[in-house]
């Protein structure tokens, strides 16, 4: 059996100035921290701080020199220790490899989402830090590995999406965005072009932009006075996929579920996946979110397209 360590460094915010830096209680610079991810124990540690300013690895500090209140590092390092069998098959090393570096990211992610927490000005919740540096050391022959991976895995290819118009630069400059729109956008950002996913953002953000789209579309379409109601069959229609299906029959005479049931299948599931997140705090998956997403921005399409040409409803 081998035993392999993987160390890596992090930049502690996301922007390393001086008024941006995360700050540390002193204690916290010398007290390494410990947590297991899947079958890797990983120990995550600021700059080592004994008492002294100024101190390597932190760059700013409130309170008096001599008993500094808080700290701001430059960076914290994660590492662990794992063994592999020495006749194991390349590609089973490398993939263990690559496992290891996961978890180390995800340790890493869940100490800065800490920071960011208290301190939002050093970062998003979620994003994952920057890596400055990392190694792998098989220890037991004393010999520095190929590392399997990149420092900070890259933005996610994303070809074929539509040219931008004169027409609809004229309306964003005339109108500004559609408010549903542009969280729709800000959803399929956060699960298809980041290196950090934040799916359970992208969920309520995504549903929220189909919802809203839906009742602006519909009550464009509605004359006042109209009989029932918008309000009121909403009140008969309770479920907020409700708008797409017997709510816009009633409205246009047009129905997702009707038109296009698989689409009508995963507006729903983008809508309960949006209550669990709102009342359970429960995450979708990345791959889940990615594909939900894309299915609320297909049925506000589907309206779109189904609107009568009289209703000019909400730009999208």
């Amino acid at each position: 059996m081998n035993e392999i360590r993987i160390d890596a460094v992090y930049q502690a915010s996301s922007e390393p100035t001086v008024g941006r830096m995360c700050h540390i209680d002193p204690a916290l610079g010398s007290v390494p921290l410990m947590t297991t991810v899947d079958a890797f124990d990983v120990v995550l540690a600021f700059p080592k701080f004994e008492g002294q300013l100024p101190a390597e690895g932190y760059v700013s500090w409130w309170g008096d020199d001599s008993a500094p209140v808080a700290l701001g590092p430059a960076r914290f390092s994660a590492h662990t220790v794992f063994t592999l069998t020495a006749d194991l098959d390349e590609d089973v090393a490398r993939t263990e490899l690559k496992a290891a570096i996961t978890a180390i990211r995800f340790a890493a992610a869940r100490l800065s989402d800490a920071l960011r927490v208290e301190q939002p000005s050093v970062g998003m919740v979620g994003e994952i830090p920057k890596m400055l540096s990392l190694t792998v050391t098989d220890i037991t022959q004393g010999l520095e590995l190929p590392v399997p991976e990149p420092l900070n895995p890259g933005y996610s290819m994303v070809v074929g999406l539509p040219a931008l118009t004169v027409d609809t630069a004229r309306r964003a400059l005339r109108d500004g965005l559609s408010p549903a729109r542009a969280l729709l956008s800000q959803a399929r950002y956060l699960t298809q072009s980041t290196n950090s996913p934040q799916p359970g953002m992208a969920i309520l953000l995504a549903a929220v932009a189909a919802e809203t789209y839906a009742k602006e579309s519909l009550k464009s379409c509605r004359p006042p006075g109209s009989t029932p109601s918008l309000r009121a069959l909403q009140q008969e229609h309770g479920t907020a996929v409700d708008l797409y299906g017997p709510i816009a029959k009633a409205v246009i005479s047009r129905s997702l579920e009707a038109d296009d049931p698989a689409l009508w299948s995963d507006l729903r599931s983008l809508f309960n996946a949006r209550n669990k997140m709102a009342h359970k705090l429960k995450t979708p998956t990345h791959l889940d979110a990615r594909q939900l997403v894309v299915a609320g921005m297909r049925a506000m399409d589907w309206l779109s397209s189904a609107l009568p040409k009289i209703a000019t409803g909400p730009a999208f």
